[in-house]
């Protein structure tokens, strides 16, 4: 078992991650003040030490599905502890901060088309079978991490493939709905993708910078929050707003306290209680370059959990909010106008409304039941937004 983990940041050797007797230790080998690791871990002389593993490493363990893979394959060789795990994946972590300085492709390309256009049923599995390993991704849901080669340019990105299973029928549909009403209220969002046969929800990854070559620092929630991913359930989207003001870079504090604002709207219209601490981050180039991420994971959980609510409070409490409390959450945690509040809030209104013209083209035609359920379930959410 590897107790030791060499520590980079583009391209750059910055530190070392060891498990000494019951802590967990970093030390920085570098000087540079532009090389850290986290927000919230400045580069310094004196080591970082916990009795568990820092937020910024801990940020990409998997849970769920993916984690009962890997403990399926490894539990019986090594020790499965979020030490182990990160041990077990680190060889395949790309980002700003990894492991490796290079990513070595073995297997044949997978293309973005075979992903959309394939009508093999068992796809997922095999892409479980070929990238689980390699896919240091956080939350429940089946998902994994595969990289994929562009057709035109035969380089090489990331991509990831989220399936559902019969306890979340139609999950990708779903998604890819929230998504889209998300895209029409234009809050960024990652480039995103549904398969034909509507099985895999696909997303790029977007801290990818422009150059298509190196990485954007990304940091979730917990992590500036300095929490760990069991605590994601904990706090209020007040914090949250508080977080944004704090790291982000004041040229971007009015832009990304609009994009949450409009982001808490969508996420309450469309009833999505699973906007936790690691569905929310920032994105940054450097300290002077912090955003916030754009939004992802967006669902209707509803639609499963009848009785849903909010996962973090807001104004005190885990109800749906009404738009009068939407619109105060606006002034009063994002610094916003009332004037600014209701224009921001109208454009989501506006884009509910689009994807309901979406859905009732699509209802005209859908003959299955369990997708035709879920159609029904947002034409009904979008109906309540129009007669307030």
């Amino acid at each position: 078992m590897n107790d030791k983990l060499s520590v980079w940041v583009a391209h750059q050797e910055v530190g070392v991650l060891c498990r000494e007797q019951n802590e967990i230790v970093f030390r920085y080998t570098t000087e540079d003040e532009t090389r850290f690791v986290s927000l919230t871990m400045p580069v310094r002389a004196k080591s970082y030490a916990l009795s568990y593993l820092m937020p910024i490493f801990e940020m990409h363990l998997p849970e769920g599905y993916l984690l009962s893979v890997i403990k399926k394959h490894f539990s019986k060789l090594t020790t499965t502890d979020d030490f182990g795990l990160l041990s077990i994946l680190a060889p395949s972590i790309s980002g700003r901060v990894h492991y490796l300085s290079e990513r070595v492709q073995k297997d044949e390309p997978l293309t973005l088309e075979r992903l959309l256009h394939n009508q093999s049923v068992n796809l997922f599995q095999s892409l479980v079978a070929r990238f689980a390993l390699s896919s240091p991704l956080s939350g429940v849901q089946p998902k994994v991490l595969a990289n994929i080669q562009d057709k035109a340019t035969l380089k090489y990105e990331d991509v990831i493939v989220k399936s559902w299973g019969d306890d979340y029928p139609e999950l990708a549909l779903n998604e890819y709905l929230c998504m889209t009403a998300l895209k029409l209220a234009d809050i960024p969002v990652p480039e995103f993708y549904l398969s034909d046969d509507e099985r895999l929800f696909v997303m790029k990854r977007f801290d990818v910078c422009e150059n298509g070559a190196d990485w954007l620092g990304f940091e979730d929630m917990c992590v500036l929050q300095a929490k760990r991913k069991d605590d994601k359930y904990t706090g209020s989207y007040e914090q949250l707003a508080k977080s944004i003001k704090t790291f982000v870079s004041a040229h971007y504090k009015q832009t990304s306290l609009i994009q949450f604002f409009k982001m808490m709207v969508m996420n309450h219209l469309l009833q999505n209680g699973d906007a936790h601490l690691k569905n929310f981050g920032v994105v940054y180039e450097d300290r002077q370059q912090v955003r916030l991420a754009p939004a992802y994971d967006v669902v209707c959980t509803s639609y499963y959990v009848p009785q849903d609510m909010t996962a973090l409070t807001m104004q005190g409490t885990k109800r749906w909010q009404s738009k009068q409390g939407l619109i105060k959450f606006g002034i009063d945690a994002c610094e916003l106008t009332s004037k600014q509040a209701n224009t921001h809030y109208n454009e989501c209104t506006a884009a509910l409304l689009q994807l309901g013209n979406i859905i009732a083209n699509r209802l005209v035609t859908e003959t299955v039941t369990e997708k035709r359920a879920l159609l029904e379930k947002l034409k009904q959410l979008i109906a309540a937004v129009d007669s307030r």
